[in-house]
């Protein structure tokens, strides 16, 4: 789908890429649950009793989901280039190394690569031709990760936070899974919700980013095998011997 191919870094290294097949297949779950919370021919449907056809295929949805490159390449046919976490239309625009981890960097913009530069401690780089404009960031991206690599890798990712929210720059950190769900905000929305199940106990679950007021949460542990067995055959008219016999044969 062409995701895999521009997620590799310029140089080759080894980043591993998104896996477009788990990207499409999350992606049209969240597109088809956002068409029938929203869409009004659905309520519609609702109303008056007419249904529409909802298509969400994973093709589309991960064509769909490239949605800059695939219109670069309908513009002028010129093939994408891998570029790791960079930004195709600003710099610096992506991921950056920092004392003990990563820190993403979203200094777009003239003015906000000024405040981002002063934050760093060298506004004298909003002067220097290879760094003036965001063209020339761009052309010259390879020496503005080296210098900014170079502040940035003296101080931790939570100390840089500090500095760059306070000077009103865009970032955050790049966590691993324990300090995603202790983070404050995930923690504020609920991201995390717990189903009862008599074995297993409470069973953490992440609930859909869909949220329509606290109505949608997750109710119940997935089934066991076979766990509604009688009573969906019961609602077909299958008696209970007859369900038994099935399940000494194997059936069920």
């Amino acid at each position: 789908m062409g995701i895999s191919r521009r997620q590799w870094r310029p140089d080759r290294r080894a980043q591993r890429p998104t896996d477009p097949g788990r990207v499409a297949d999350l992606r049209s779950r969240h597109r088809d649950g956002r068409c029938r919370a929203s869409s009004p021919r659905f309520t519609s449907g609702q109303r008056t009793g007419t249904g529409r056809l909802v298509e969400c295929p994973l093709l589309e949805t991960a064509i769909g989901f490239s949605s800059w490159t695939s219109a670069q390449w309908l513009a002028d046919h010129e093939e994408p280039t891998r570029q790791g976490s960079r930004h195709r239309q600003n710099a610096p625009y992506q991921r950056m190394q920092t004392k003990d981890g990563y820190l993403m960097v979203g200094a777009a913009g003239e003015a906000i690569w000024a405040r981002c530069a002063k934050a760093l401690g060298h506004p004298e780089w909003c002067e220097d031709p290879r760094f003036a404009t965001n063209q020339a960031r761009m052309e010259n991206r390879d020496a503005l990760e080296t210098v900014m690599n170079a502040v940035l890798t003296t101080k931790t990712t939570n100390d840089w936070v500090e500095v760059l929210e306070a000077a009103g720059v865009p970032c955050g950190p790049v966590y691993n899974y324990a300090q995603l769900f202790a983070d404050p905000q995930v923690r504020h929305r609920g991201l995390v919700q717990y189903a009862s199940d008599p074995e297993l106990g409470e069973v953490p679950h992440i609930r859909t980013p869909v949220r329509i007021g606290d109505g949608v949460r997750v109710r119940t542990v997935a089934p066991k095998l076979g766990q509604h067995n009688a009573e969906i055959f019961g609602r077909l008219g299958v008696s209970e011997k007859e369900i038994k016999e099935l399940c000494a044969k194997g059936v069920l």
